[in-house]
């Protein structure tokens, strides 16, 4: 049986109405990428993510429709035309919206209408959507940000979404995204104040500063680990960053944790001698402009890859694609040497049964030839006897099974 897919993205919206066509074309941007940077938005690969766009009543019922994913993000672009869409469509929405209501937080729908006459009109067209709380585009901020901060909140919609069903630390939300602002107190200060002040700005982001998160008479270096570990790393790549004692040692915990990481290049030098550190896995952005919502943008795209695998991992787990019960250790890119060797350890240091499975699993496609037969002669050496280095097609290949 096939994995079901862990999100999809329902559009609504009218190709003639102008007002919105931004607002669809920043949605789209956001979770299928591009190669070039355009206003506040920032480039990279398609998320693979399921996005369907609509001027009518889907083919499907509501419920086959969410049941085919395990999330389902559906989102109404509110204007003059769509208002004077069939009876079909309204019906549609609102027994969607009635599911979702009852999903305990599985799916989420989000109407934005272009004002608040659109609103009170689209909140009367059917029985139960004026329950819906609208998102009003003047609360966006000014008009030529609102789209971008849309797709924005679109993004962290579909992370509350898959993370709802995901295991949570003690006293976290599903909401909750840590960034650790990584920086040389050297010359990176205004930009890391700058972007320290745009994630407080939003309101809906939380931030790691040390010069505010670290409390007087705490092991300030176990803090600081602990930060890495537990956040979205945003490396601020100054001319001075990487002579740095801890931005090195913070970028080498950000490798080793395989912790979730974007890189700003700030650096203004024409050229700079070769570097040691492991930026290869990591996107890159740069911001001559002074476009903080870029790294924002690419932040959050890269925080939901990595919930898009582990919510992945959660649903072979249910449907027996993955052995139970099996000890994991997931990565949501191509492991390092350094974040191997930690699970290697982890998994030597686990109390299971020795008949227990131990999967060490990361995306297709595998590593390259080489870096391949390399991971798994350190796998071989560190880990427990019968230790698998796995992606998920090859896992199903050697069960029978299908990813």
């Amino acid at each position: 049986m096939p994995t079901a897919a862990p999100l999809q993205v329902l559009l609504f919206c009218h190709s003639a109405d102008a007002d919105a066509l931004p607002y669809e074309q920043a949605i789209v941007r956001a979770l299928q990428g591009g190669r070039e940077a355009g206003d506040y938005l920032a480039t990279g690969e398609d998320l693979g993510i399921q996005l369907e766009v609509f001027s009518a009543a889907p083919p499907t019922l509501p419920a086959d429709t969410l049941a085919n994913f395990c999330h389902t993000v559906t989102l109404v672009l509110v204007d003059n035309a769509l208002l004077n869409a069939d009876s079909g469509m309204w019906d549609w929405l609102a027994e969607c919206w009635n599911l979702t209501k009852q999903s305990d937080g599985r799916h989420f729908m989000l109407a934005i209408p272009m004002d608040e006459r659109i609103g009170q009109k689209f909140s009367g067209k059917r029985p139960g959507l004026d329950t819906l709380q609208l998102m009003q585009v003047h609360d966006l901020g000014e008009k030529a940000i609102r789209p971008a901060m849309l797709s924005l909140r679109i993004l962290h919609a579909c992370r509350v979404a898959l993370a709802t069903a995901l295991p949570q630390r003690p006293g976290e939300e599903a909401s909750y995204l840590r960034i650790f602002i990584s920086h040389a107190k050297m010359d990176g200060l205004p930009l890391a104040y700058s972007l320290k002040h745009q994630i407080e700005e939003l309101g809906w982001l939380r931030k790691f500063y040390d010069v505010d998160d670290l409390p007087a008479g705490c092991d300030w270096q176990k803090e600081l680990e602990s930060g890495v570990r537990s956040s979205l790393i945003v490396m601020l790549r100054t001319e001075i960053y990487e002579s740095r004692a801890w931005c090195k040692q913070e970028v080498l915990w950000a490798d080793e944790y395989a912790t979730p990481a974007v890189l700003v290049e700030a650096r203004t030098g024409l050229n700079h001698p070769s570097g040691l550190l492991p930026f290869d896995r990591v996107p890159s952005v740069r911001i001559p402009d002074g476009n903080l919502m870029r790294i924002l943008f690419l932040a959050l795209r890269e925080g939901l890859r990595f919930l898009l695998f582990f919510r992945r991992v959660e649903q072979m787990k249910s449907d027996g694609t993955l052995p139970q019960p099996a000890e994991l250790r997931v990565f949501c890119f191509a492991p390092s040497m350094s974040a191997l060797l930690r699970a290697c350890h982890s998994l030597t240091a686990s109390t299971s049964l020795s008949t227990t499975p131990r999967l060490i699993l990361y995306p297709d496609p595998t590593l390259r030839t080489g870096s391949y037969e390399a991971a798994n002669a350190l796998v071989k050496a560190y880990a427990p006897p019968g230790t698998r280095l796995v992606t998920p097609n090859t896992l199903a290949a050697t069960m029978g099974g299908t990813p």
